[in-house]
């Protein structure tokens, strides 16, 4: 009996494996996505938003998202509740639970709109008719109204200019600002909050509704740091302003007994920050948790006003943490797999829902009750038993000159050998964004399809990812410097180890992990071939061509171009192109704000001209992402190409 047992299980082994196959880019784009978890006041009830695969036979149609809704106790499984042809997003219970508000461009105008529906189902009815359409939205405490912001859209002269083609663009004039609006739910009817002319970022009611915190900047031009301030909603009254160094990333939220208002403060360069308190009627912001060895990524009151729930990336994980606010002391409540600041909280403060993920599977919604266990309440990926994945774990090493520890990401075959060097490919972090020890497929996370098809793939966080606290993140300025040590460090640790072969290594990444890449590839001969997507390779161009204004900041770093152009020209790797004997691919979105096309070109065409082995593919109609499914499935094809040419 025993023998037969064990021929069954070994024959459902086999069968197993070899139904299995090889991961593919179909694979990956078709894969759903889940996200904004939003946990009902009572938390029983979970409303989060999944993204389905796009349609090959509909090109010029984006993904669907639509509103799914799960029971906490796991009584039944996830359904449907809003869907349509066009896009539902941004699910938001009222306060009583009785109404899931949510954003859709399902509306004749084809803008996006507040919908409200009620929460046991039904029609959902359009709330709002915002010229431009609405960024997003919060509830007043009572449940009675809704804020949300909005941007101003073409008046009328507007439009008969464009008719008659006499819209002339008047750069850093004409601003169209974002504003704050309410609307009623008995009225109906919008009003207008902040009358004078600021871009509002981010805001948060006050617990009796009559005022609001708000986080701006003086013009819609990009700014690395915001004012925060308080406005009364009646007239729009400045009341009080508290601070003028709020973090981009903002975080406003007002406690429930009105005695305090959290926020993101800024870091000295404005690149990081920390959780800070201030008092509503004024004086001095307190920083809390400034020292965390981590980065916040997002900050929830509990009912106490005494507490908050928080979610933080340490290293490679995440955590969700529970914060005395008195003390500063933060208790970790569970450690988890996270790529996003995908969370909510009940309104006892007990129960959480938020994204996690498996080091093998996508991100599903989870939910956790303090006291209790983690919970996985959705399982929306059937395909991924059927892929052969690769084995994902933990790695650290250190920096030789300076004794950084560093942390990162190897994803492996799944049929990998200790003790045998693999062709090894390293994918340079995005951003300032630190890989993480979950999921790593997608069309710009190339590890679990690369390592599907025999490579090992080593995802570094060198020094100035989140994660590390914030003296540690604001080192990203220093492209190239000690981050490119890191990395040779790491790589030459996993040679030590006999898991990469030194003789046969790649890199390759996007935006700033196509800086890197290029930035390595002029540093080095020792990477066999290179891919650099969205790579930004000369500054002082970047500072003066770009056209959403992000790259301002360099200016608070280094000063502009024409007083410091030998620091911009050290950060470029443009500069070091002679250097370089690396065969190159080079993708880029043809319309990409971020980092303008002109940057590949100018990298393409020096690569050409030292005779080094290169190749440039241009996606029409895409910006610094690539949206349109057949181009992400040929961005990944050519990738796996370039790397099989040279690294096999």
């Amino acid at each position: 009996m025993k023998r037969v047992t064990l021929l069954v299980l070994f024959f459902a082994l086999t069968l197993n494996a070899q139904q299995k196959h090889t991961l593919t880019p179909e694979d990956l784009v078709d894969i759903r996505s889940v996200a904004d978890p939003r946990i009902s006041p009572d938390g029983r009830r979970i409303a989060f938003v999944v993204t389905e695969p796009g349609d090959p036979s509909k090109p010029d149609k984006a993904r669907d998202d639509n509103i799914w809704i799960v029971p906490v106790d796991s009584s039944e499984p996830a359904r449907l509740l809003a869907s349509s042809p066009k896009s539902e997003n941004s699910p938001r219970w009222s306060p009583d639970g009785r109404w899931l508000a949510f954003l859709s461009d399902r509306g004749e105008d084809g803008q996006t709109q507040i919908w409200l529906m009620r929460a046991d189902g039904g029609e959902a009815e359009k709330l709002t008719s915002a010229k431009a359409g609405v960024d997003s939205y919060k509830w007043s405490p009572d449940g009675r109204m809704i804020a949300f912001l909005a941007r101003d859209g073409k008046t009328d002269e507007d439009r008969k200019k464009q008719e008659q083609h006499d819209d002339a663009i008047h750069v850093d004039h004409d601003y169209k600002y974002t504003r704050l609006w309410t609307i009623g739910l008995n009225d109906r009817k919008p009003a207008l909050v902040t009358r004078r002319d600021i871009e509002v970022k981010d805001f948060a009611w006050s617990p009796d509704a009559a005022s609001f915190a708000l986080a701006f900047t003086s013009t819609p031009v990009f700014e690395m740091k915001s004012r925060l301030a308080v406005m009364r909603r009646s007239d729009g009254e400045l009341l009080k302003t508290l601070t003028d160094n709020v973090s981009f990333s903002s975080n406003v939220r007002w406690c429930p007994d009105g005695t305090a208002i959290l926020f993101f403060e800024s870091s000295p360069t404005g690149w990081s920050n920390w959780l800070a308190l201030v008092s509503p009627s004024g004086g001095q912001a307190r920083p809390l948790l400034k020292d965390y060895p981590g980065t916040l990524w997002a900050g929830e009151w509990g009912p106490d006003s005494k507490h908050l729930i928080a979610e933080a990336a340490v290293d490679t994980r995440v955590k969700l943490l529970r914060i005395d606010v008195g003390s500063g002391e933060a208790i970790t409540l569970a450690d988890i797999l996270n790529s996003g600041s995908d969370f909510s909280v009940s309104s006892d403060g007990r129960t959480l829902a938020f994204v996690n993920e498996k080091p093998n599977s996508p991100g599903d919604i989870w939910s956790f009750t303090i006291g209790g266990q983690l919970r996985q309440l959705t399982t929306l990926h059937s395909q991924i038993p059927f892929l052969k994945l690769g084995n994902v774990r933990e790695v650290s090493w250190k920096n030789r000159k300076d004794g950084q520890v560093l942390h990162g990401v190897l994803v492996t075959p799944s049929d990998f050998q200790s003790g045998e060097p693999y062709p090894t490919i390293v994918e340079a972090h995005v951003g300032d964004s630190a890989w993480w020890s979950g999921w790593q497929g997608s069309w710009w996370q190339w590890a679990e399809l690369l390592a599907s098809n025999g490579y090992v793939v080593f995802l570094p966080n060198a020094r100035g990812v989140t994660g590390q606290g914030w003296k540690l993140h604001e080192t990203i300025f220093d492209w190239g410097g000690s981050a490119f040590d890191d990395i040779m460090d790491g790589i030459d640790s996993l040679i030590e180890q006999k898991i990469a072969d030194p003789n046969r290594l790649g890199i390759g990444g996007w935006s700033n992990g196509g800086f890197m890449t290029t930035w390595a590839i002029t540093h080095t001969n020792r990477f066999k071939a290179a891919v650099a997507f969205a790579a930004p390779v000369d500054f002082q161009i970047m500072w003066g061509a770009h056209t959403d204004d992000s790259w301002k900041f360099l200016s608070t770093l280094w000063d502009t171009p024409m007083r410091a152009r030998a620091v911009y020209d050290a950060h470029s790797t443009f500069h070091f192109v002679q250097n370089c004997t690396t065969p190159t691919l080079i993708l880029h979105g043809q319309t990409d704000p971020v980092v303008p096309i002109a940057q590949a070109y100018e990298f393409y065409h020096a690569l050409k001209a030292l005779g080094i082995e290169s190749e440039m593919v241009v996606y029409p109609r895409e910006g610094h992402s690539i949206e349109e499914r057949a181009h992400q499935i040929d961005l990944q094809n050519r990738v796996l190409a370039w790397y099989e040419k040279y690294l096999k």
